[in-house]
Protein backbone atom coordinates (compact mmCIF):
# COMPACT_ATOMS: atom_id res chain seq x y z
CA UNK A 1 0.00 0.00 0.00
CA UNK A 2 1.44 3.26 -1.21
CA UNK A 3 0.55 7.23 0.11
CA UNK A 4 1.00 10.20 -1.14
CA UNK A 5 1.67 12.84 1.20
CA UNK A 6 2.14 16.58 0.90
CA UNK A 7 3.49 19.02 3.37
CA UNK A 8 1.82 22.04 3.05
CA UNK A 9 4.57 24.29 4.41
CA UNK A 10 3.91 27.94 3.69
CA UNK A 11 6.99 30.65 2.11
CA UNK A 12 6.48 32.34 5.37
CA UNK A 13 7.56 29.12 6.73
CA UNK A 14 10.51 29.35 4.97
CA UNK A 15 11.58 33.13 5.27
CA UNK A 16 11.51 32.93 9.02
CA UNK A 17 13.36 29.45 9.50
CA UNK A 18 15.86 30.28 6.96
CA UNK A 19 15.99 34.23 6.98
CA UNK A 20 15.12 35.19 3.71
CA UNK A 21 12.50 36.49 1.34
CA UNK A 22 11.11 34.66 -1.41
CA UNK A 23 7.98 36.33 -2.59
CA UNK A 24 5.13 38.56 -0.93
CA UNK A 25 2.19 36.35 -1.74
CA UNK A 26 1.35 34.53 1.51
CA UNK A 27 -1.26 32.85 -0.85
CA UNK A 28 1.16 32.29 -3.74
CA UNK A 29 1.07 28.58 -2.53
CA UNK A 30 -2.41 27.97 -3.05
CA UNK A 31 -3.57 29.55 -6.35
CA UNK A 32 -0.11 29.11 -8.21
CA UNK A 33 1.47 25.82 -6.84
CA UNK A 34 -0.91 23.13 -5.00
CA UNK A 35 -3.43 23.58 -8.24
CA UNK A 36 -0.67 21.96 -10.51
CA UNK A 37 -0.38 19.28 -8.10
CA UNK A 38 -4.48 18.65 -8.01
CA UNK A 39 -4.35 18.50 -12.12
CA UNK A 40 -1.13 15.59 -11.59
CA UNK A 41 -3.32 13.61 -9.39
CA UNK A 42 -6.46 14.32 -11.51
CA UNK A 43 -4.32 12.20 -14.69
CA UNK A 44 -4.25 9.45 -12.48
CA UNK A 45 -7.16 10.07 -10.52
CA UNK A 46 -5.54 9.40 -7.31
CA UNK A 47 -5.55 11.10 -3.92
CA UNK A 48 -3.37 12.19 -1.66
CA UNK A 49 -3.11 13.65 2.05
CA UNK A 50 -2.62 17.27 2.74
CA UNK A 51 -1.06 18.53 6.00
CA UNK A 52 -2.25 21.63 6.51
CA UNK A 53 -1.39 24.58 9.02
CA UNK A 54 -3.90 25.88 11.11
CA UNK A 55 -2.95 29.09 11.25
CA UNK A 56 -2.92 29.42 7.30
CA UNK A 57 -6.96 28.22 6.71
CA UNK A 58 -6.97 32.68 8.10
CA UNK A 59 -6.54 33.26 4.13
CA UNK A 60 -9.42 33.05 1.96
CA UNK A 61 -7.09 31.14 -0.89
CA UNK A 62 -5.98 28.53 1.37
CA UNK A 63 -9.78 28.02 2.67
CA UNK A 64 -10.71 27.89 -1.01
CA UNK A 65 -8.21 25.07 -1.75
CA UNK A 66 -8.74 22.62 1.29
CA UNK A 67 -12.59 23.02 0.13
CA UNK A 68 -11.59 22.11 -2.98
CA UNK A 69 -9.11 19.06 -2.33
CA UNK A 70 -11.97 17.79 -0.02
CA UNK A 71 -14.06 17.61 -2.75
CA UNK A 72 -11.93 16.10 -5.16
CA UNK A 73 -11.37 13.07 -2.39
CA UNK A 74 -8.04 14.34 -0.89
CA UNK A 75 -7.51 14.42 2.65
CA UNK A 76 -7.08 17.53 5.19
CA UNK A 77 -4.79 16.34 8.39
CA UNK A 78 -3.61 18.30 10.82
CA UNK A 79 0.39 19.83 10.36
CA UNK A 80 0.13 21.94 13.89
CA UNK A 81 -1.35 25.64 14.30
CA UNK A 82 1.45 27.67 13.39
CA UNK A 83 4.69 25.12 11.95
CA UNK A 84 7.04 26.92 15.64
CA UNK A 85 10.21 25.87 15.54
CA UNK A 86 11.17 24.77 18.85
CA UNK A 87 7.99 22.47 18.95
CA UNK A 88 9.53 19.38 20.77
CA UNK A 89 10.52 21.28 23.14
CA UNK A 90 7.90 23.09 24.20
CA UNK A 91 5.52 22.23 27.16
CA UNK A 92 2.55 19.47 27.01
CA UNK A 93 0.02 22.40 27.19
CA UNK A 94 1.89 24.34 24.22
CA UNK A 95 1.71 20.91 21.87
CA UNK A 96 -1.83 20.47 22.62
CA UNK A 97 -2.72 24.27 21.61
CA UNK A 98 -1.10 24.03 18.55
CA UNK A 99 -2.37 20.70 17.84
CA UNK A 100 -6.18 21.20 19.16
CA UNK A 101 -6.10 24.74 17.42
CA UNK A 102 -5.49 23.33 13.99
CA UNK A 103 -8.24 20.71 14.34
CA UNK A 104 -10.28 22.58 15.29
CA UNK A 105 -10.18 25.27 12.66
CA UNK A 106 -9.55 21.84 9.92
CA UNK A 107 -12.92 20.71 11.02
CA UNK A 108 -14.72 23.78 10.65
CA UNK A 109 -13.61 24.70 7.32
CA UNK A 110 -13.37 21.13 5.63
CA UNK A 111 -16.79 20.10 7.54
CA UNK A 112 -14.50 16.75 8.74
CA UNK A 113 -12.41 16.27 11.88
CA UNK A 114 -8.67 15.40 11.02
CA UNK A 115 -7.73 11.86 11.72
CA UNK A 116 -3.99 12.24 10.87
CA UNK A 117 -1.03 14.24 12.52
CA UNK A 118 2.61 15.23 11.77
CA UNK A 119 4.68 16.97 13.80
CA UNK A 120 7.03 20.36 12.83
CA UNK A 121 10.14 19.16 12.08
CA UNK A 122 8.85 15.36 12.02
CA UNK A 123 8.48 15.47 16.13
CA UNK A 124 6.52 12.94 17.86
CA UNK A 125 6.33 11.94 21.21
CA UNK A 126 4.33 10.39 24.37
CA UNK A 127 2.81 13.62 25.32
CA UNK A 128 1.38 14.20 21.43
CA UNK A 129 0.86 10.50 21.43
CA UNK A 130 -1.87 11.00 24.38
CA UNK A 131 -3.27 14.25 22.85
CA UNK A 132 -3.93 12.93 19.20
CA UNK A 133 -5.82 9.89 21.25
CA UNK A 134 -8.23 12.25 22.97
CA UNK A 135 -8.69 14.13 19.52
CA UNK A 136 -9.88 10.33 17.90
CA UNK A 137 -6.86 10.02 16.14
CA UNK A 138 -6.25 7.27 13.50
CA UNK A 139 -2.53 8.22 12.66
CA UNK A 140 0.45 10.11 12.98
CA UNK A 141 3.08 9.85 10.09
CA UNK A 142 6.08 12.00 12.03
CA UNK A 143 8.89 9.96 11.97
CA UNK A 144 11.45 9.42 9.57
CA UNK A 145 13.31 7.03 10.12
CA UNK A 146 17.02 6.37 9.33
CA UNK A 147 19.41 9.15 10.01
CA UNK A 148 17.61 11.93 8.07
CA UNK A 149 17.32 14.42 11.29
CA UNK A 150 21.06 14.16 11.86
CA UNK A 151 21.64 15.73 8.29
CA UNK A 152 19.39 18.02 8.53
CA UNK A 153 19.81 19.44 11.58
CA UNK A 154 24.03 20.05 10.30
CA UNK A 155 22.41 21.84 7.03
CA UNK A 156 19.94 23.91 9.67
CA UNK A 157 23.14 24.58 11.82
CA UNK A 158 25.58 25.62 8.67
CA UNK A 159 22.74 27.67 6.93
CA UNK A 160 21.45 29.40 10.05
CA UNK A 161 18.75 31.59 10.86
CA UNK A 162 16.17 30.55 13.21
CA UNK A 163 16.24 26.96 11.35
CA UNK A 164 19.78 26.28 13.35
CA UNK A 165 17.65 25.96 16.96
CA UNK A 166 14.77 23.83 15.07
CA UNK A 167 14.15 20.52 16.67
CA UNK A 168 13.92 17.79 13.99
CA UNK A 169 13.00 14.25 14.88
CA UNK A 170 14.21 12.05 18.05
CA UNK A 171 17.52 10.08 18.05
CA UNK A 172 15.13 7.15 18.39
CA UNK A 173 14.11 7.17 14.93
CA UNK A 174 17.83 5.57 13.92
CA UNK A 175 16.13 2.02 14.63
CA UNK A 176 12.62 3.05 13.99
CA UNK A 177 10.40 0.36 11.93
CA UNK A 178 10.19 1.59 8.33
CA UNK A 179 6.87 0.16 8.42
CA UNK A 180 3.23 0.64 9.99
CA UNK A 181 3.37 0.14 13.90
CA UNK A 182 1.04 0.27 16.76
CA UNK A 183 2.41 3.53 18.96
CA UNK A 184 3.28 1.72 22.29
CA UNK A 185 2.47 4.36 24.93
CA UNK A 186 0.68 4.04 28.08
CA UNK A 187 -2.07 6.65 26.39
CA UNK A 188 -2.66 4.59 23.52
CA UNK A 189 -5.60 2.57 24.24
CA UNK A 190 -7.05 2.98 20.78
CA UNK A 191 -4.20 1.71 18.60
CA UNK A 192 -2.96 4.75 17.18
CA UNK A 193 -0.95 3.57 14.25
CA UNK A 194 2.06 5.70 13.20
CA UNK A 195 3.05 5.67 9.23
CA UNK A 196 6.90 6.69 8.93
CA UNK A 197 8.33 8.54 5.72
CA UNK A 198 9.98 6.26 3.89
CA UNK A 199 13.27 5.83 3.50
CA UNK A 200 15.49 3.69 1.10
CA UNK A 201 16.23 -0.42 2.39
CA UNK A 202 19.40 -1.19 4.49
CA UNK A 203 21.32 2.30 4.45
CA UNK A 204 18.20 3.77 5.36
CA UNK A 205 18.73 6.70 3.39
CA UNK A 206 15.85 9.56 2.96
CA UNK A 207 13.25 9.26 0.17
CA UNK A 208 11.84 12.95 0.40
CA UNK A 209 12.18 15.49 -2.41
CA UNK A 210 14.56 17.98 -0.80
CA UNK A 211 17.41 14.84 -0.36
CA UNK A 212 16.39 13.90 -3.91
CA UNK A 213 17.69 17.54 -5.73
CA UNK A 214 20.37 17.81 -3.40
CA UNK A 215 22.26 14.29 -4.08
CA UNK A 216 21.50 15.07 -7.67
CA UNK A 217 19.81 12.96 -10.25
CA UNK A 218 21.59 9.52 -9.74
CA UNK A 219 20.06 9.93 -5.83
CA UNK A 220 16.63 10.74 -7.90
CA UNK A 221 16.92 7.27 -9.70
CA UNK A 222 17.78 5.38 -6.99
CA UNK A 223 14.41 6.67 -5.37
CA UNK A 224 12.56 5.75 -8.61
CA UNK A 225 14.36 2.11 -9.01
CA UNK A 226 13.60 1.54 -5.63
CA UNK A 227 9.67 2.10 -6.26
CA UNK A 228 9.82 0.26 -9.14
CA UNK A 229 10.40 -3.07 -7.01
CA UNK A 230 7.02 -2.29 -5.59
CA UNK A 231 7.47 -2.10 -2.00
CA UNK A 232 4.43 -3.17 0.46
CA UNK A 233 4.52 -0.25 2.47
CA UNK A 234 5.70 3.47 1.14
CA UNK A 235 4.54 6.70 1.77
CA UNK A 236 6.24 9.86 -0.10
CA UNK A 237 6.54 12.75 0.95
CA UNK A 238 5.48 16.45 -0.71
CA UNK A 239 6.61 19.53 -0.29
CA UNK A 240 4.29 22.38 -1.13
CA UNK A 241 7.46 24.06 -2.10
CA UNK A 242 8.03 21.42 -5.01
CA UNK A 243 5.48 23.34 -6.86
CA UNK A 244 6.63 27.04 -6.39
CA UNK A 245 7.72 28.23 -9.61
CA UNK A 246 10.55 31.56 -9.93
CA UNK A 247 11.93 33.00 -13.03
CA UNK A 248 15.18 32.59 -11.78
CA UNK A 249 16.71 29.00 -9.96
CA UNK A 250 19.59 30.45 -6.79
CA UNK A 251 21.97 27.51 -7.16
CA UNK A 252 22.80 28.74 -3.54
CA UNK A 253 19.22 29.08 -1.91
CA UNK A 254 19.11 28.19 0.99
CA UNK A 255 15.78 26.60 0.32
CA UNK A 256 16.73 23.40 -1.97
CA UNK A 257 13.93 23.20 -3.49
CA UNK A 258 14.55 26.73 -5.13
CA UNK A 259 17.67 25.41 -6.70
CA UNK A 260 16.54 23.60 -9.04
CA UNK A 261 14.81 24.60 -12.71
CA UNK A 262 11.06 24.49 -11.94
CA UNK A 263 10.96 22.31 -15.28
CA UNK A 264 13.25 19.81 -14.03
CA UNK A 265 10.77 19.91 -10.42
CA UNK A 266 7.84 18.95 -11.94
CA UNK A 267 9.27 16.67 -14.69
CA UNK A 268 10.89 14.66 -11.84
CA UNK A 269 7.41 14.72 -9.10
CA UNK A 270 5.34 13.98 -12.16
CA UNK A 271 7.79 10.84 -13.01
CA UNK A 272 7.50 10.18 -9.09
CA UNK A 273 4.08 10.27 -8.86
CA UNK A 274 3.75 7.48 -11.86
CA UNK A 275 5.97 5.09 -10.61
CA UNK A 276 3.97 5.60 -7.04
CA UNK A 277 0.62 4.48 -9.00
CA UNK A 278 2.25 1.67 -10.99
CA UNK A 279 3.64 0.19 -7.91
CA UNK A 280 0.69 0.48 -6.20
CA UNK A 281 -1.27 -1.54 -8.68
CA UNK A 282 -3.70 1.53 -9.40
CA UNK A 283 -4.14 4.90 -8.27
CA UNK A 284 -3.31 5.89 -4.89
CA UNK A 285 -5.62 6.75 -2.11
CA UNK A 286 -5.95 8.81 1.02
CA UNK A 287 -4.46 8.07 3.93
CA UNK A 288 -7.73 7.85 5.83
CA UNK A 289 -9.43 5.57 3.29
CA UNK A 290 -6.80 2.81 4.16
CA UNK A 291 -6.01 3.32 7.37
CA UNK A 292 -8.39 0.73 8.53
CA UNK A 293 -6.66 -1.82 6.36
CA UNK A 294 -3.93 -1.23 7.84
CA UNK A 295 -4.76 -2.18 11.10
CA UNK A 296 -6.43 -5.44 9.72
CA UNK A 297 -2.74 -6.41 8.40
CA UNK A 298 -0.85 -5.64 11.50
Amino acid sequence: MIFLHVDVDNLWIYEKEFGVKILKDPEFIYTHSLPILLKLLKKSNSKATFMIIGQDLLLPKCRKFCKKAVSEGHEIANHSWSHPVLFGKMSFKEKQAQIVKAHEIIAKVCKVEPIGFRGPGYYQDPEIVSILQKLNYKYDSSVLPGFSELLMKLYAYIRGGENRHKTFGRMNYLISSRNPYALRSPHNKKGLLELPISTLPVLRLPIHTTFAYFFGKRYRNLIIKYFNTKPKHALYLFHAIDFVNLETPDKNHPVIPLRIKFEKRISFLEETLNTLVLANGGPLKTSRETINSIKLRL
